[in-house]
């Protein structure tokens, strides 16, 4: 496992939202009392040499009857043998991405549960920008045993690639290929700030200087009280995107030359969910879906998930276990090698044919309301940890540790 490297600001940042945290838990709680906080923490290492470290801090403000309110704030900080391109970041580095979460949702009729919603999320990173507006209503029926609910969001992102100032510095094109510089036989031209740069008189690619990207997104649900013992829940939403989707820092091999990674414009996304849960009996229960996703660059998958959990010890421990299986077929313009330049090119492994499977396990204890801390109720600890493959090489080990509680 690689040593994490943060950056002092992304250190400080993600310290900051700790003490943050705490400065709500223990010195506001007056004014918090009987609201919901959630703090979480994540480690992610992967084979690619990638290792990550999140903290997540939610916080839910109850004001009067009908009207909550809500706060979330996720800090991630990467270290990686190369952030984005190997030959922008030759010698890998870290990076930070900031995210937020403000939301409210407002009771338009407590006796059907009817209710609205609204948040905006934002997030920065280095080299992206993104922002998220999203609409929500729901609604209870038939003696509160169906409820239909429908999703909107709207998102503006704009990716500002970088590095491509070092890059050019340091590295060169000869003979299709990218080299380091160094000696006297190096080129010494640099790539200029252009959008499209050439050398050699070869098109090598398009530097995004300044593109941006939108997603609308709807989304249906039903769920449905079918028994004493079972809920049973149907999904389905659409996502219209447009703009520059590509990694920017992504290259693909050409008949021995090298170009940027290039997508479409347009992508259109639709979803389907099917979610059964079913208890077994007063402490067991199972939980089953099947997700099926398609999209007009091609790609199919099927997604199928299993899980089944039993309380101990008085229902304050649960344990639960599980599995997901995924298979994907390929987009169109998915190559691993081009013979010849296309309009679309990727060998990313992401947008190609593969199947997965990933573990995972989890265990929530409820503490109560200790005693030391007379201001918390309803305590509980939980732990998780993950374990994906594939079969394209790629595999990740996740672990989640959390705390919950109301005041």
């Amino acid at each position: 496992m690689r040593v994490l490297s943060i950056s002092r600001v992304g250190l400080m940042r993600a310290v900051g939202v700790l003490c943050l945290a705490g400065a709500l838990l223990l010195g506001v709680h007056r004014a918090l009392s009987e609201d919901i906080f959630r703090v979480k923490g994540s480690v992610y290492d992967d084979n690619r040499d990638v290792f990550v470290y999140v903290n997540n801090v939610h916080l839910e403000k109850d004001l009067g009857e009908r009207l909550t309110l809500s706060l979330q704030q996720e800090t991630d900080a990467v270290s990686s043998a190369s952030i984005g391109c190997t030959v922008c970041h030759p010698d890998g580095g870290s990076a930070t991405h900031i995210g937020w979460n403000v939301g409210g949702s407002y009771s338009l009729d407590p006796e059907t549960n009817t209710t609205v919603g609204v948040s905006y999320f934002g997030s920065t990173e280095q080299d992206y920008l993104g922002n998220t507006v999203s609409f929500s209503a729901a609604r209870e029926f038939a003696e509160r045993n169906t409820t239909l609910a429908a999703t909107y969001s709207f998102s503006y992102d704009n990716p500002h690639p970088h590095g491509w100032e070092a890059f050019a510095d340091d590295y060169a094109f000869q003979g299709g290929s990218i080299v380091r510089r160094g000696g006297s036989g190096a080129p010494a031209k640099k790539f200029d700030q252009d959008v499209k740069f050439q050398f050699d008189g070869s098109l090598i690619g398009e530097r995004v200087t300044d593109e941006t990207k939108t997603s609308h997104r709807g989304g249906l649900s039903w769920t449905q009280v079918l028994d004493q013992k079972t809920i049973a829940q149907v999904n389905v939403d659409a996502t219209r995107v447009s703009g520059f989707q590509s990694n920017a820092y992504h290259i693909v091999p050409v008949a021995g030359a090298t170009y940027l990674e290039t997508h479409p414009d347009a992508r259109t996304r639709r979803a389907g969910v099917f979610q059964l849960n079913r208890a077994l009996d007063a402490r067991t229960f199972l939980k089953g879906s099947y997700r099926l996703y398609s999209d007009t660059w091609g790609i199919t998958s099927h997604t199928g998930n299993g899980s089944l959990g039993r309380y101990f010890a008085g229902k304050s421990l649960l344990l639960e276990a599980g599995y997901r299986h995924y298979t994907q077929s390929a987009a169109d313009f998915h190559r691993v090698d081009y013979e010849a330049p296309q309009a679309y090119m990727t060998n990313d492994d992401r947008l190609g044919a593969f199947q997965s499977g990933a573990f995972r396990a989890k265990a929530v204890y409820e503490l109560g309301s200790p005693s030391a801390l007379s201001m918390l109720q309803h305590l509980h600890v939980d732990a998780a940890y993950e374990r994906y493959v594939a079969e394209n090489d790629y595999q990740y080990n996740l672990l989640q540790l959390g705390v919950s509680g109301s005041f």
